[in-house]
């Protein structure tokens, strides 16, 4: 991983935020020592609609940390996809500390 945001971050992501095979949106679950909670917010009108995902986890112990994971999907009122974007933030801790973490990850889901 390069860094905290570009495409092999995503896809470690994308895999931890999204736990299990059910389709079903989870609100809250735990990894590998971390907690994570996602928040949805939406609109839909007659010209545009919207969903912002924020997930924030949570690490606690000798080397604590927070990282938002932000999620925007845009569409036209008739359902069509406009733009997705996605970014992420640590709020609190080390990056060195983040990135360990998310290795791991990487290496566990290789292995799975």
């Amino acid at each position: 991983m390069r860094k905290i945001g570009d495409a092999s971050f995503f896809r470690i992501v994308d895999r931890l935020l999204e736990p299990g095979t059910s389709r079903a949106l989870k609100t809250s679950w735990t990894v590998d020592g971390v907690a994570w909670q996602r928040e949805r917010h939406s609109y839909a009108g007659a010209s545009h609609g919207f969903t912002v995902e924020v997930t924030t986890g949570r690490a606690t112990g000798a080397a604590p940390w927070t990282m938002l994971v932000v999620k925007e999907y845009w569409r036209s009122g008739t359902g069509e996809e406009l733009k997705s974007h996605q970014w992420a933030h640590i709020e609190t801790g080390r990056r060195a500390d983040v990135v360990a973490w998310l290795e791991r990850q990487e290496r566990r889901l290789a292995n799975a």
